[in-house]
């Protein structure tokens, strides 16, 4: 595992803005479809930031985006596509955090995310809450937590795929709270936040279960954020009850093949930068638990050397494996 992007990839990332004005710039997009690549399944946080970006980025660039979920293996199939793509800044990769930062320890993927990829954007951040199942005997965190340790293996937990972030969330609370979970895999968050309510598994760790905590259906005991979310005021951060560390925080980004011209990760970026500002992309990101947030060049390289870090101290500590 590498300890930073490789100098390709991050002199590809640290394009000025002036790239973006300059005349000569290659044009983008020709005139013909933008494909982005989704790995994983509709329903999950990914596919939640996607959708609602897609009308009017479209709109930006005055070209047709088409989603593509190509989802299984913890997004690794759908980013090996992407990986072999053409160059040309017309099928890009849509990446959760652990794309970049976790697969790279745990998946050993069937690519080099530094040298087969160039990381355009960030492009939105999430903050993840523990939800369990309404049959679980705990209304908050700390219940949660003395049932989880008078219980052992009690509490089984559901995530996005092997080495993704909601994997490693879970794992992270439960080191941290020092109980014992088991990791149930699904092919995407969409599968798990079924099986939660249905109560085949107990807990996850995703903000795509807030729309059936909203609804009811399952309940939220902490969030991973470093505030409060505002639409939970009464939910604790997993800071607050010493139960989380900072940094393993959940984002999403754009990123195309290796070999992409810096001019078109440029135009790709000011594009996504514009799109990004739109109401109606924010508002429908929040009915995920999203929200927008861009970043790019030197900031996002950072920002990915920085995480890989983080998750790889979370899994050596945790003893996180692929089941």
């Amino acid at each position: 595992m590498k300890a930073s992007l490789s100098r390709r990839a991050l002199g590809a990332t640290l394009f000025a803005p002036a790239l973006a004005r300059a005349q000569d710039a290659a044009a983008w997009p020709e005139q013909r479809s933008v494909v982005l690549v989704v790995p994983y399944p509709p329903g999950g946080s990914t596919d939640n930031v996607a959708r609602p970006l897609m009308p009017e980025w479209s709109r930006v660039i005055g070209q047709t985006i088409v989603i593509e979920n190509r989802g299984g293996a913890g997004g690794t199939i759908g980013a090996e596509m992407v990986s072999r793509a053409r160059p040309d800044g017309h099928t890009l990769l849509l990446f959760p955090t652990a794309i970049f930062t976790i697969s790279p320890t745990m998946m050993r993927p069937p690519y080099d995310t530094d040298r087969d990829f160039v990381p355009i954007a960030r492009v939105a951040a999430s903050d993840a809450f523990v939800v369990v199942n309404p049959e679980v005997p705990a209304r908050t965190i700390q219940e949660l937590v003395a049932y989880g340790k008078a219980n052992p293996g009690a509490l089984r937990f559901g995530s996005a795929g092997n080495g993704t972030i909601t994997q490693l969330q879970c794992e992270m609370f439960a080191e941290s709270a020092g109980m014992r979970v088991e990791h149930v895999p699904y092919r995407g968050s969409g599968l798990s936040v079924n099986d939660l309510v249905a109560g085949h598994i107990q807990m996850i760790c995703d903000p795509a279960a807030l729309p059936m905590v909203r609804a009811g259906r399952v309940r939220a005991l902490a969030t991973f954020g470093d505030q409060r979310h505002p639409e939970f005021p009464d939910v604790p951060t997993l800071l607050e009850v010493g139960l989380a560390e900072r940094g393993a925080m959940s984002w999403f980004g754009i990123a195309a093949p290796a070999g992409t011209p810096p001019a078109t990760c440029a135009r790709i970026a000011a594009s996504l930068e514009q799109a990004l500002k739109s109401p109606e992309v924010a508002r429908g990101m929040a009915l995920g638990g999203l929200r927008p947030a861009f970043e790019t060049g030197e900031a996002f390289a950072n920002r990915i050397t920085q995480d890989r870090a983080i998750f790889a101290d979370i899994i050596r500590r945790t003893g996180a494996g692929v089941n």
